[in-house]
């Protein structure tokens, strides 16, 4: 049975190859050497035709033409085409299509990229050649390169197909671009990035690339002048933020006759070079008609970090070891270092009670040791966690211990279950403007609001920005150079570099008359100027009510509910600007209409904030006369420099810590939604930072745009707090006139306040009865203030009846 098995493969074998073992001669068969040779007579006359073929055609020629086709359809795509073989033949050899659909995506992805590539060759026109071919014409990518690109529809393919391929070939960091890159681009646009790569690279190819020769060596000089007097002016790019032009430079006779030009030369251009507008920024705005934010190199750069001598861990270890000796059990857990402070968080340990039990035997005796006393053991009877209180009250001893000349302690910290522990540094970090503006919070909170403030940075370095909007009102109290008036700067300078006239305006109030009117020419002040006189403070108070119930009346027409939603409303073609006024010293207010400006201030904080108005409020007395409770009531928002008693600190913030700051802009901020204040370092700006931004924004290129001033509002509040028409016109025998008369002669100098007071009129009929008085020559001219001398005739008018009482 298994012979016979075993034989049939063989017998089969054997009948299918017949011819197996045989030699190859006699393996042929007639039909077989009849196919081979014909195969070969075939072969012999392709020979024949190839030796023959140089004969009967230009062969150099013919790949001539051949190369130039080539070229001339492919272009430089043939490498394109030399990858996607190589690609190919790599797949056949490893065998990848056995990976199933990865492999069929990236075979799909390659392709894709292929096209990218060589539609990005047909968009490239170099004025390169390959033989008779010009690239010039055809582009890089050859006449299928060019016509895959053509048109708006082919770009658009063009660019989808990279989309493609960069999705099959890298998905994910495709998903993160696609999340990640229009945010990177906002970013960077607003914080204009590719403006300042422009700018320096125009600086630096202005440097580089020189004029090209004028037809004297004085080519870089600009004849202005009459015949008498010839100047040079210095072609030069101004600086980021520098002025304008050095004056010219006068030249000699000798070099001015070298300067003129031949007889039979054309004239040359005699005018004055116009200077070209300093590059406060990147854009021009008056070349594109509309409003251009200033850049951030306006601003000082910010401080390179201060290497500090003070070692926080030995520091650390001093605070438990001070709390250790007074038997309060805590320990460090964490140390934020700000730029004035560092903040030591303190745990509190625990407070454990230990009782001591005699070790008895099995019989119940006291066991005794080898000295003869009972054998204790100490087990812990109750564990309880140190109170808070107990480290508040050593704040004067860690004070000692550190040897710091003041010590805050925060107890608790907000959010936190530590104790905060600030520690004044040996030396200060200064916080410039543009470090917050720069920040992502700033950026972030900038793209929200046009009125975003920074502030500066909390004890942990940390920027710390507000909206104003949210505030809405701010309240801003400390002594003398603690850093209200570099706050309020930094504010206004803060708003001015990312908001427009159209979008914000400005009301300033400033009884000093040195701190806000620098900001005077500015386009973005809702009056025409800087209010410094007292007298007029309340008609510009009551102007900024009338804009208020003004708003109110559009929002009713237009049925919404505040600022926000009527600029957006599709029917409003030209959108409300906020308002922000900023009164610098309210004290002073205080004294002259105490009434009056704590009514207009109360009203404006409890109504204006739905209209786009808010108020920045600062005093240097902060005294319960002047931040009186119902003031107080309504700035939610406040600021605290270093006072000189708790009494001022509770005035403030209704708690005690702003006498233990420390001065140059050392705060602490009230937010509205915070429970305690937060302590900052505030920003600092300089005088030079300041006059560059009013210097940009007081430009010639403005002019045209500058908005319309709001003073009829002003006007007409004036007249309405005097109560009639300021171009009155009175008889001499009025009694009003009578008694301006008299009480001039009554004394030496009078002011528009006096007759004010006295009279009991306001302010424009005040200053009109004056230059009545002035006309009949019973008053001086103005010398000196509003205050005017007093003229006596030579009969006294002291007889004239007391129409006073």
């Amino acid at each position: 049975m298994t012979a016979r098995t075993q034989s049939k493969p063989r017998a089969r074998r054997s009948a299918a190859r017949p011819h197996r073992g045989k030699p190859f001669y006699k393996q042929w068969t007639w039909k077989r050497l009849r196919n081979d040779w014909a195969a070969w007579a075939c072969v012999a006359v392709l020979a024949a035709c190839v030796a023959a073929f140089p004969f009967i055609v230009d062969v150099p020629a013919a790949l001539t033409d051949l190369r130039d086709g080539v070229s001339r359809t492919f272009g430089l795509g043939l490498f394109v085409v030399a990858g996607w073989a190589a690609g190919i033949a790599w797949a056949i050899h490893t065998r990848a299509w056995r990976q199933g659909s990865i492999f069929w995506q990236r075979a799909f992805g390659f392709l894709a990229l292929g096209l990218f590539l060589w539609g990005a060759l047909g968009l490239n026109e170099a004025d390169w050649s390959s033989g008779s071919v010009s690239f010039k014409r055809v582009s890089l990518g050859g006449d299928i390169g060019r016509g895959f690109v053509s048109g708006v529809l082919g770009k658009l393919v063009w660019v989808s197909v990279f989309v493609i391929a960069a999705a099959t070939l890298a998905p994910r960091p495709t998903m993160w671009l696609a999340r990640n890159g229009p945010r990177g681009v906002e970013i960077a646009w607003e914080r204009r990035w590719p403006h300042r790569a422009m700018q320096r690279a125009r600086t630096i190819a202005g440097s580089i690339v020189q004029r090209p020769a004028q037809r004297s060596e004085l080519s870089d000089e600009v004849i202005i002048g009459g015949p008498g007097t010839v100047y040079r002016r210095r072609a030069r790019t101004a600086p980021i933020g520098s002025g304008p032009f050095d004056l010219p430079a006068p030249v000699s006779q000798e070099t001015a006759v070298e300067a003129q030009p031949e007889p039979n030369a054309p004239d040359l251009e005699l005018e004055a070079e116009a200077a070209e507008p300093e590059q406060l920024g990147f854009d021009l705005p008056g070349a594109h008609g509309k409003w251009q934010y200033p850049a951030l190199d306006l601003l000082q750069t910010p401080m390179p970090a201060i290497h500090r001598k003070h070692d926080n861990a030995a520091r650390a270890q001093l605070i438990v070891d001070t709390l250790s000796s007074f038997g309060v059990d805590a320990s460090v857990v964490e140390v934020n270092e700000g730029p004035t402070v560092t903040q030591f968080g303190v745990e509190p340990g625990w407070e454990v009670r230990y009782k001591d039990l005699q070790l008895r035997d099995e019989t119940g005796r006291t066991r005794l040791g080898t000295d003869g006393r009972p054998l204790t053991e100490r087990i812990e009877q109750s564990r309880t966690r140190v109170r808070v209180n107990r480290i508040t009250a050593l704040q004067n001893d860690l004070a000692l211990a550190l040897a710091a000349p003041s010590l805050r302690i925060e107890a608790p910290v907000p959010g936190r279950a530590i104790v905060g522990i600030e520690v004044p540094n040996d030396s200060a970090t200064v916080v410039t403007l543009r470090s917050v503006m720069e920040t992502k919070e700033f950026t972030e909170s900038l793209r929200k609001s046009k009125i975003t403030v920074a502030l500066g940075r909390g004890v942990s370095g940390v920027p710390v920005v507000a909206d104003l909007a949210k505030m809405p009102h701010l309240l801003i109290a400390g002594a003398t150079g603690s850093g209200k008036s570099v706050c309020i700067n930094a504010i206004i300078s803060g708003i001015m570099m990312n908001a427009s006239p159209d979008e914000v305006r400005f009301v300033m109030v400033d009884p000093k008359r040195v701190e806000l009117t620098p900001y005077s020419p500015i386009p973005h002040l809702a009056f025409s100027e800087v209010i410094v006189d007292v007298e007029k403070v309340v008609g510009a108070l009551q102007a900024v009510v009338a804009e208020m119930e003004a708003r109110y009346k559009k929002f009713a027409a237009m049925a919404v509910r505040n600022i926000e939603s009527y600029n957006k409303h599709p029917k409003i073609l030209k959108k409300l600007p906020y308002w922000v006024v900023i009164i610098d010293e309210l004290a002073d207010l205080m004294m002259a209409a105490p009434v009056e400006v704590e009514k207009l201030i109360c009203r404006l904080a409890q109504l204006a904030r739905a209209t786009g108005i808010h108020l920045v409020v600062a005093t240097q007395r902060p005294s319960v006369d002047v931040i009186t409770g119902l003031i107080k009531a309504n700035f939610p928002t406040r600021i605290a420099f270093a006072v000189t008693s708790m009494t001022d600190s509770r005035t403030i913030l209704d708690t005690g810590g702003a006498e233990k700051l420390l001065g140059r802009g050392d705060m602490l901020y009230m937010p509205t939604d915070a429970s305690k204040p937060v302590r900052i370092q505030g920003v600092y700006l300089s005088d030079g930072e300041v006059e560059r931004l009013v210097q940009f924004w007081t430009h010639e290129r403005f002019a045209e745009l500058a908005p319309e001033r709001a003073d009829d509002l002003l006007e007409r509040a004036l007249i309405e707090r005097n109560g009639g028409d300021p171009d009155f016109d009175l008889d001499e025998n009025d009694p009003l006139m009578v008694r301006a008369r008299v009480l001039a002669l009554q004394h030496q100098r009078v002011s528009p306040g006096l007759f004010q007071r006295r009279l009991q009129v306001g302010y424009v009929k005040a200053a009109k009865l004056i230059e009545r008085l002035e006309d009949e020559g019973l008053v001086g001219a103005r010398e000196e203030g509003e205050s005017r001398p007093v003229f006596q005739p030579d009969h006294s008018a002291r007889h004239v009846p007391d129409l006073l009482d």
